[in-house]
């Protein structure tokens, strides 16, 4: 009994650090490598044509390397055309593609700038619900983001926001559903204001686009996108971390 006590209190005294040894950090917990896989309209595709740009390409390339980043999303889309039309199966199918690899699978679901001109809040809201289900089913996980702001200004410098019932909609459902929510919405409009008209203008696609992006405000907005990420899921994913960027987003500080 004395010989193990005296072993033990070896040991303990063994694992303390003496002033000026190093210390050296736990080794991270193994974790399930990551992909995602972003479904939307097109202020999340990655198209450079006129009437597209979204944040698609600035979140994928915050990633670390090798991390699958996979954009479905379709210019024009609603909610209900995206079902529709064939391309949430082609979605379904990246999911399984990534989950049959032993992959955890993050879905972002953002949608609102073509609903909000054809069908009201409860009916998108409807069809995100489907999605977020659909997606669970085959063990992908549904993140809802909720839309990104137009770029349209009241001469006062506050943001004209049409948009506020259906990022309310993708709210709602992401409470009634419990899944993980980026407030794009609530960021988005947050920086606007802080840097004003002139500058959000050099980030749109064309002069008068003020809902799609351009390279720069893929990168600015793609970036938004990865620290709400990485807020929901601290110290869990794969993105590189971009502290003047981030200090700049967070300062209203016009990056271009």
């Amino acid at each position: 009994m004395q010989l193990l006590l005296t072993t033990l209190l070896f040991l303990v005294s063994s694992a303390i650090a003496t002033p000026g040894s190093p210390v050296l950090a736990a080794a991270p917990a193994a974790t399930t490598p990551v992909s995602f896989v972003l479904v939307g309209d097109s202020t999340t595709n990655n198209d450079t044509v006129v009437d597209s740009g979204g944040w698609g390409n600035g979140f994928c390339a915050s990633l670390a390397k090798n991390t699958p980043c996979i954009n479905t999303a379709h210019d024009g889309a609603t909610t209900g055309s995206f079902i529709a039309q064939g391309l949430f199966n082609k979605s379904l199918a990246a999911i399984k593609g990534e989950v049959a690899k032993g992959r955890r699978t993050l879905v972002t679901i953002q949608f609102g700038h073509n609903d909000m001109k054809i069908a009201p809040p409860a009916s998108m809201g409807a069809n995100l619900t489907i999605m977020v289900n659909a997606i669970r089913a085959i063990k992908g996980e549904p993140v809802l983001v909720t839309s990104l702001s137009r770029r349209n200004f009241f001469p006062n410098g506050t943001i004209n926001d049409a948009l506020g019932p259906w990022a309310d909609e993708t709210i709602l459902i992401s409470q009634q559903e419990k899944t993980h929510l980026l407030d794009l919405h609530k960021a988005s409009i947050t920086y606007l204001q802080k840097i004003g008209q002139a500058a959000a203008n050099r980030l749109s696609r064309t002069l008068n686009d003020t809902t799609h992006l351009n390279a720069n405000g893929t990168i600015v907005f793609g970036r938004i996108v990865a620290n709400l990420m990485n807020a929901s899921y601290p110290n869990q994913l794969p993105i590189i971390a971009n502290p003047t960027l981030t200090n700049q987003i967070n300062k209203g500080i016009p990056s271009f």
